[in-house]
């Protein structure tokens, strides 16, 4: 082998190399658990096409292929997006290619183009005749029929009659059916026996709006979107249940509140009754409620309460075999599941002790239940802060058992039989791999690899983990990546990736993608690269994560300062040399860490930064920072503007000019604040970009401003 190159940014961030490394796009299991399919690249390398792939001996068949997906002879293929197939494997529902504004080049699509395809006979139609996509298609339980959204309200295609239907008339802009808001856009679900729909109903009329303005047009053309502030009117929301026999909706009567959210819908085992999570606005009540579909009376049936927060997750399963289901709870300041029966009675505990089921970002951590079996399959945090791990229990919480071995990061769907499971793994030094294991772990087979070849010709530098002890006593977990040819004897400067937001991971045994490897550029050119999870972050209990109520920059700028004054031990790191970047709450704390701790931290990069909490989410904003006007001194102790005055060193401003999550304003406000105090800054702004500066060549353009960034502020000699 000759001899290692340098890694470029154009080998990071170019056209031809997808840095993530494998996955199984749309993976859906057949209904006897045989076989799995997926979307993967046809050879020729143009068009994807559906495969089915057997469990047991690997072998694999086209069941579509997407080059003769066309409507006519005169049109082009159609691209496969994301499919649905009905149990019998008969039908698909294919999404095709997405509308979206052209001012959003980066955002994720709105409305998709559905089709429905018949496997026997080949044929291929949209899903509707009516110009314009679709929202959240769903193939009903029997296979009979397709819902949709559409310009607010919902649909019906029937499949046997070809008929499509409208089931709600009062959708607009400010009327929504099927949508939620707050927790997902997602809003409705059909009944097990596919005669219902439940539904949220948003009337946003009352939500004032945000521009977005694209300003590549001779005159500039402004896109509004509804977005409630911390404070401001929220969405009002209800929840109803339409019969498809009847054509009638029933209202279900949750309470007189209306400033509430609605944040989950499920149905039960009971085909008369549907689940519904209702959410305090200050979120710190939830509560459970079953709702008769035909009355639309409704009872609550249990209630969580917390001091700060309660968590939303996906974890609600009911079984199908009894009139009981799982609950999970941060109750004893750690996620663990629960066993209820349809009173609200707990039967029992199932998983315990100081650790947690899958928590922090997550909303998702009980992955299937084998009840003929009696076990609950899960993932989380048992044997380390830092790793994922596979786990089962029996319902009874005895005999837990980890399913996987390696120190990692491991994942899994499981089978509708909850006899075999796809995992995937990674770690920091390797990319994502996939294998098939029987339920108790054992391998049957490796599906990809996840090798990427190009990694061979590089000589990288492999990440440390480390244990910071800060001075109040708290261990906080970090990684540190040296340079590969790292001399004890130099000084190094530093760069911190930041990002610190409530319950999140940076610091994880996990495959890093494009960005970790962008560090590993910076330690090629002689940067040491450094993260911390300051307190408020996931995986270490409620009581940690709390830290952060009222103190979303407080907290994570003192633990980021215990770390830089942590490097400042070390004889090789430089202490007037530290940088740090991140991205929308890291770009806020890379803004904080140049004002308020500008002398620890000397040049900053932050990205779709959010300065103020009063210009954020309702959602977000208040539940970490309490309810306006009672909590105002909390959001101004919160505000970078604050501390504007402050301003050191070198600090760079970066920002889509169509991120609507968190809008320019924050970072045009804070650059007000800058100017009024003759503070000097950089900025960089990306027009048509969203939150993630997606789309184009930004990315290539971003990591290179950063690059020379920090090579001239950042470089040795420098102050």
């Amino acid at each position: 082998m000759g001899a290692k190159r340098l890694l470029t940014l154009d080998d990071i961030f170019g056209p031809d190399v997808d840095w993530n490394g494998v996955s199984m796009q749309n993976l859906q299991w057949t209904s006897d658990s045989s076989a799995f399919l997926y979307v993967d690249d046809d050879p020729d390398g143009e068009t994807k096409n559906i495969y089915q792939e057997r469990v047991d001996d690997g072998k694999r068949d086209v069941l579509i292929e997407g080059k003769f997906l066309v409507l006519n002879q005169s049109s082009s293929n159609i691209p496969i997006n994301g499919f649905q197939v009905t149990d019998d494997g008969l039908y698909f529902l294919i999404a095709g290619p997405s509308e979206q504004p052209r001012f959003l080049f980066g955002a994720p699509p709105s409305d998709i183009h559905y089709y429905v395809y018949d496997a026997q006979t080949c044929a291929l139609m949209p899903l509707s005749d009516i110009a314009g996509g679709q929202k959240h298609a769903k193939i009903a339980p029997d296979g009979t029929k397709i819902g949709f959204v559409r310009g607010g309200n919902l649909f019906m295609f029937d499949r046997s009659s070809g008929i499509e239907s409208q089931l709600t008339f009062d959708g607009n802009e400010d009327i929504l059916n099927g949508l939620n808001k707050g927790f997902g856009e997602d809003g409705w679900h059909w009944s097990p026996d596919s005669k219902r729909i439940v539904f949220v109903h948003v009337d946003q009329t009352a939500v004032r709006t945000v521009p977005l303005i694209d300003y590549m047009t001779t005159y500039p053309k402004v896109h509004r979107i509804k977005y409630p502030k911390s404070g401001e009117t929220n969405w009002r929301l209800s929840i109803g249940v339409f019969h498809l026999e009847t054509g009638q909706t029933t209202w279900l009567k949750l309470g007189p509140e209306t400033d509430v959210y609605f944040p989950r819908l499920k149905w039960t085992r009971d085909p008369s009754l549907v689940a519904v999570e209702r959410l305090n606005r200050q979120q710190n009540k939830l509560e459970l409620l079953f709702a008769n579909i035909d009355t639309g009376e409704s009872k609550v049936i249990l209630t969580e309460t917390d001091p700060y927060w309660v968590r939303i997750d996906d974890d609600l399963t009911f079984l199908k075999d009894s009139d009981r289901f799982i609950w999970t709870s941060e109750r004893s300041g750690y996620k663990h599941a629960y066993l209820y029966d349809y009173d609200g009675r707990q039967v029992n505990q199932i998983t315990r002790g100081e650790w947690e089921m899958n928590a922090g970002r997550s909303t998702r951590s009980v992955l299937c239940v084998d009840e003929a079996d009696g076990w609950m399959y899960f993932d989380g945090k048992r044997d380390g802060v830092t790793e994922q791990h596979l786990y089962r229990i029996r319902l009874d919480g005895q005999m837990m058992q980890r399913l996987s071995k390696k120190p990692g990061w491991h994942s899994a769907s499981f089978s509708p039989n909850a006899k075999s499971f796809m995992k995937t793994f990674s770690d920091v030094n390797t990319p994502p791999k996939i294998s098939i294991h029987r339920s108790e772990g054992s391998l049957i087979r490796v599906v990809k690899g996840g090798e990427l070849p190009i990694l061979a010709e590089f000589d990288l530098a492999e990440p440390e983990f480390l244990t910071v002890r800060t001075g109040n006593g708290i261990s906080l977990n970090a990684v540190m990546t040296r340079p590969i040819d790292f001399k004890r004897e130099r000084k190094y400067p530093v760069i911190f990736y930041a990002y610190g937001g409530v319950s999140s991971q940076s610091v994880v045994n996990r495959w890093g993608g494009a960005r970790g490897l962008w560090h590993k550029l910076m330690t090629q050119k002689g940067y040491i690269v450094f993260t911390i999870d300051n307190r408020g972050t996931g995986g270490r209990g409620k009581v940690f994560e709390n830290f952060m109520y009222q103190n979303l920059g407080t907290v994570p700028l003192q633990d980021h300062i215990e770390g830089a004054k942590y490097l400042a031990g070390f004889s090789y790191v430089d202490p007037l040399r530290i940088g740090i970047w991140g991205r929308s709450g890291g770009g806020y704390l890379t803004c904080l860490a140049l004002t308020e701790g500008s002398d620890y931290f000397k040049v900053g990069i932050a990205q779709a930064s959010v300065t103020n909490y009063l210009l954020y989410s309702s959602v977000w904003a208040e539940r970490y920072l309490g309810l306006l006007p009672e909590n105002k001194d909390a959001y101004n102790k919160e505000a970078v503007v604050t501390y504007a005055h402050k301003l050191r060193g070198h600090l760079m401003l970066v920002h889509g000019m169509a991120d609507d999550n968190v809008q320019l304003q924050n970072t045009l406000e804070v650059a007000e604040a800058f100017q009024n105090s003759n503070k000097q800054f950089d900025l960089m702004l990306y027009h048509g970009r969203d939150h993630p500066l997606r789309g184009g060549n930004t990315q290539l353009h971003l990591f290179t401003l950063m690059t020379e960034y920090f090579l001239r502020h950042l470089s040795i000699g420098s102050q």
